[in-house]
């Protein structure tokens, strides 16, 4: 697998699509919502494929369109569009490609990542892109087509001055996006390590969306701001109040998600898999500056 964990390689990448006038700005919220030179450019274009087509349940070959639940605040992944307000971003872009795959028009909706699996159990989406890690818990309640591999890490004001680490966090505040990765398994385990040496444990403060922890990490509201590894780095590099420090884990490949044994699950597995055969998926990762997350097939977890 091709998927390495690059932090160097992955940064120069990123700060040749991050937007030259946004440099060093204060506000990583208000910058990251303004997208990057990736949104100017014009994605690929995915090839309909019948065998693909063939494998979609018949209640989403009558409707046409695939609902898909996306968060909003993760730039370069996830991000409203300035002019229209529309999720864009790396996510938006692969469903779509998707969607070419399978012949069917894809509608990307913005939603917190707690709302996205009652949402898809209720019914109201068909999908999920949002960045999703496979854990066992979420393995449980969904199946996953893998899309491309990323690990965490913790962002931290220039210099580090209070020289927090993957191991010294405890008593820190600790900013997050609720419902993640990093909140559901990471935290939880780095916190219970700190009662059991009898320190404090670690301050857990909950954001919408990790754009926004990071604006409370850049006002000095949190220690330090626990996210994906791309949009940390990302971050960096629009704002020089902040660098990316330790990685939390070792990273792992991060999954579609859709509902309990459905048979969609089959038809986007093999419509990924188009995407990374005819080049279309690794341009596309190329075009965001993160083709060292690229998987180079995608496999079905369930």
């Amino acid at each position: 697998m091709k998927a390495l964990r690059k932090k160097t390689q992955v940064l120069a990448c990123l700060a040749a699509v991050g937007m030259l006038s946004l440099a060093g700005c204060s506000n990583p919220e208000e910058a990251l919502s303004d997208g990057s030179d990736a949104a100017s450019q014009e994605r690929p274009t995915a090839e309909f494929n019948q065998e693909a087509a063939d494998l979609l349940p018949s209640g989403v070959k009558e409707k046409g369109t695939l609902e898909v639940a996306t968060t909003m605040g993760m730039a370069p992944l996830g991000y409203p569009d300035e002019k229209t307000g529309d999720v864009v971003g790396l996510n938006t872009d692969i469903m779509e490609e998707l969607g070419e795959v399978l012949g069917l028009k894809v509608t990307m909706k913005a939603a917190s990542m707690d709302q996205i699996i009652p949402g898809i159990q209720a019914g109201r989406y068909d999908a999920t892109a949002a960045n999703m890690a496979i854990t066992d818990d979420r393995i449980k309640v969904l199946d996953f087509v893998q899309y491309y591999f990323a690990d965490s890490s913790l962002a931290l004001p220039k210099g580090n001055p209070e020289n927090i680490s993957a191991d010294s966090m405890c008593g820190k505040a600790v900013g997050l996006e609720v419902g993640s990765f990093q909140q559901t398994e990471v935290m939880p385990g780095k916190s219970k390590e700190c009662k059991k040496a009898g320190n404090e444990p670690i301050d857990v403060q909950g954001y919408p969306d990790q754009q926004k922890a990071l604006s409370a990490l850049d006002s000095g509201r949190v220690d330090t701001v626990a996210g994906d590894t791309p949009i940390l780095l990302y971050a960096a590099n629009l704002n020089d109040k902040i660098e990316v420090g330790d990685a939390l884990t070792d990273g792992s490949i991060l999954g579609i998600g859709v509902e309990k044994k459905s048979p969609l699950t089959k038809a986007l597995a093999a419509a990924m898999n188009d995407l990374i055969e005819t080049g279309v998926y690794e341009k596309t990762m190329e075009m965001y500056g993160i083709e060292d997350l690229a998987i180079d097939h995608a496999e079905i977890k369930k």
